[in-house]
């Protein structure tokens, strides 16, 4: 299993919210999040100082089978891109376990 945390524009959370249902996953969580994504020599700052200021953007966290890792990265590629800084970035992690803890059940089965 991986864990995909990907970090997006709050305007392309629902438009990647419902194609990643279409895809058949079985859950996700978000947070809002600020964060700051590029060097210092390349971030516009809006105020007098050199230190590059936050951008607000949400982060959407699913944990998957490997075989749908790249399936879901490449939607989520295509439908947050707008070809401006502050698109994002995606990670995958590897999940060892999982569990669900009104049943017990483990591994992929707590996923569904």
């Amino acid at each position: 299993m991986k864990m995909i945390k990907c970090f997006i524009k709050h305007e392309k959370l629902e438009e990647v919210r419902e194609k990643l249902f279409q895809l058949g996953v079985p859950g996700l969580s978000t947070i809002d999040v600020k964060g700051i994504g590029k060097p210092m020599s390349h971030m516009k700052s809006t105020t007098d100082s050199k230190v590059p200021q936050f951008h607000p953007c949400v982060e959407i966290s699913v944990v998957l089978e490997n075989e749908a890792v790249e399936e879901v990265i490449d939607m989520m590629v295509k439908t947050a891109h707008t070809g401006n800084l502050s698109d994002g970035k995606i990670f995958v992690l590897p999940v060892d376990d999982a569990v669900r803890i009104r049943t017990g059940e483990r591994g992929t089965q707590a996923l569904y």
